[in-house]
């Protein structure tokens, strides 16, 4: 027990209690947590413990324990959490499909899910088990990364058929004892194992689902192949058996196939149920569906039936925009910046008046409803595309619509339009998108094989990058990619500019992600030195054009994307880390001080990391607390020592 409570906490817990003077000669360890044991999960049968001495005393008369720690003794609560140590699941055995399960399936489950090796299992007396990864380094608990503990956490209890409403690194597991261990290993996993394990998974499920993502299908052909249906088809018990026949055979209905055909499989079906169908049943259930109004089945139905997420929505393939409704807000926005440039760029006048003059570009009879204007200038302001500035009140209002970013309206506009977009494929000459980007550092240069090599911008010789590729059917390299980032891939002969616009997509989405806009990625120096990093990472594992290894496109790209998210969010959480180690040496003026100046920030119209802020100034506010608690203990403590003193004096008085 004791090498096991030392494999989990190391130093944030001690062997034994310090004396108040060796607290206040040695000062307060910010490290140390407290560990919170429990008899049967209420407030009253809870204590906080911060030695070994006293976990290893308390644990005879304790059945539940936390993992991870905490800085208040008194409260065990998210908000309170100091340090994560391990990732814990509970696997439920209550549960129907749960029914006899054994370490062996609990192992078995583990390495489907290609999970690593726990560092301990414990079984509860109702027979489930509590599955535990200790974490090689512990985590400080953070907004940011509680939230991502428990997308992960919820994600794992998903795989392993855990309980998905035990979710949290705050909650109470089962103390293990000599008894009740039935797995323990020396194995421990990094944060970011779980992290790139998630990653995966992901990006595997999409994968595997293709269309229908969350839970959705993508028409209904695709119906009977949805895991949703698919559990129904391998049978249901009594109670369910009507329903069941009808909603399959309205879903063979939906996917084409005739009546005769739906009966035989229902027939073949009907044999997996518990107890069966009369055949006539099945029959008189088929009838009923194709003879009825309804031409598919309810997902609600199916969602019951299966016990699983399902929905779906029937896609069909785009029309040539000439052949549709013209509806698309994308679209519109192009035909609203291309009224604006003919105009020089800005125009002025009341907003209905406005847009009485945008036609359609395909349709010149078409005018851009009111109602769809206003969300279209709203979308542009927001892309900080447009600026809007409205002068006066009521009906005598006047708005003055100005493009700023003359870059972004641009590739704004050539996205919406077929045209254009027709000519840009036909011709590998300059476009609207051939923009060279003349804020971000440098021109990529052409070097020998092998080489990656991106010179500071002030350093550069004039070499332009070329308009072609080697491909069949070359595209131009994008200008308004940064040319870091262009070199990095130029240099290990992706030449193509569709690939590298659509590897920079993939890096825009993973910043977005945090919650960064794409300005900021190519404002930063920072964030490009991540992107260009992340590049050389996904060549190493993906393969690359000099060496003759490259895997593809999706999975070079798909791996790009997980690679940098998981590069900022190192990024990220180191950022957060040296910052406490910094604030925790400032003195309570100063770290005032460094609060006001974050607040001050946060206020700001523009902010590149917002949530990073956000994160450092509650890290800020619990240093405060932390230090007002030690204050108050420390008086309290002198208080007592004073009384102590003077009881002693009034004592030394009356025995003279």
């Amino acid at each position: 027990m004791r090498n096991l409570a030392q494999q989990i906490y190391g130093n944030q817990l001690t062997e034994y209690s310090k004396k108040q003077t060796q607290k206040q000669k040695n000062g307060y360890n910010s490290r140390l947590g407290w560990v919170f044991v429990s008899k049967d999960f209420t407030k009253e049968t809870t204590k906080a413990v911060r030695t070994y001495g006293s976990l290893f005393n308390v644990s005879k008369d304790y059945t539940y324990f936390t993992p991870n720690t905490f800085y208040r003794n008194d409260l065990r609560r998210l908000s309170t959490l100091r340090w994560i140590n391990a990732m814990s699941i509970d696997i439920d055995v209550k549960k129907s499909e749960n029914e006899g399960m054994t370490l062996p399936d609990v192992q078995e489950l583990i390495t489907e899910a290609g999970l690593p090796m726990p560092s301990l299992i414990v079984q509860t007396p109702s027979k489930g088990f509590h599955v535990h990864w200790f974490l090689e380094q512990s985590k400080r608990a953070s907004n940011k990364l509680n939230a991502h503990y428990s997308r992960i956490q919820t994600c794992m209890a998903e795989m392993l058929k855990g309980d998905v409403h035990a979710i949290g690194p705050e909650r109470l597991f089962r103390l293990p004892t000599d008894e009740n261990t039935v797995f323990h290993s020396q194995e421990r996993v990094s944060f970011d194992d779980l992290c790139e394990w998630f990653q995966l998974v992901q990006e595997q499920d999409q994968q595997d689902v293709h269309t229908y993502k969350k839970g959705f299908c993508k028409g209904y052909e695709s119906l009977l192949q949805h895991p949703a249906v698919q559990k129904i088809l391998e049978g249901v018990h009594e109670g369910q058996r009507d329903t069941a026949c009808y909603t399959l055979a309205l879903a063979y209905k939906a996917a084409g196939y005739d009546e005769k055909t739906a009966e035989t499989y229902l027939h073949n079906w009907n044999q997996e149920n518990t107890p069966q169908m009369r055949q006539i049943e099945v029959k008189r259930k088929v009838k009923s569906a194709y003879n009825g109004r309804f031409h598919a089945p309810s997902a609600k139905k199916i969602r019951e039936l299966s016990g699983m997420l399902f929905s779906y929505v029937i896609w069909e393939e785009a029309k040539p925009r000439e052949e549709r409704t013209y509806s698309h807000i994308e679209e519109w926005e192009g035909d609203v910046l291309a009224f604006i440039r003919a105009q020089g760029g800005q125009v002025s006048g009341s907003q209905r008046d406005l847009a009485e003059q945008i036609t359609s570009s395909v349709d010149a009879e078409k005018k851009i409803p009111y109602a769809t204007f206003k969300k279209v200038i709203a979308r542009l302001e927001e892309k900080e595309i447009l600026s809007k500035k409205v002068s006066g009140k009521g009906r005598g209002a006047s708005t003055e619509l100005t493009i700023v970013d003359e870059l972004k309206a641009r590739r704004t506009q050539s996205n919406a339009s077929k045209k254009e977009n027709a000519y840009a494929s036909k011709n590998n000459g300059l476009n609207s998108n051939t923009i060279k980007d003349t804020e971000v550092g440098g021109t990529a240069l052409p070097l020998s094989t092998g080489s990656s090599l991106v010179l500071p911008k002030e350093t550069l010789p004039p070499v332009i990058l070329p308009t072609y590729s080697t491909r069949s059917k070359p595209a131009p390299i994008p200008g308004n990619v940064p040319s870091a980032f262009v070199s990095a891939l130029y240099n290990r002969r992706f030449v193509d500019g569709r690939f590298i616009f659509r590897a920079w997509g993939k890096v825009q989405l993973a910043f977005k992600a945090f919650g960064l806009t794409y300005q900021s990625i190519a404002a930063t120096d920072d964030y490009l030195h991540l992107a260009v990093d992340a590049v050389a990472v996904t060549v190493e594992k993906k393969g690359s054009m000099i060496a003759g290894d490259f895997q593809g496109d999706e999975r070079f790209l798909k791996y790009l994307f997980g690679t940098m998210k998981g590069l900022f969010a190192n990024y990220r959480s180191d950022q957060i880390t040296q910052f406490v180690e910094e604030i925790e040496g400032l003195g309570d003026i100063t770290l005032s001080h460094v609060g006001m100046e974050l607040e001050d920030e946060l206020k700001a119209a523009r902010v590149i990391d917002r949530e990073l802020l956000e994160t450092k100034l509650a890290e800020i506010e619990r240093e405060q607390s932390a230090r007002q608690r030690r204050k108050h203990y420390h008086n309290h403590s002198a208080f007592d020592l004073n009384s102590s003193l003077n009881q002693f004096k009034l004592f030394m008085k009356t025995d003279d």
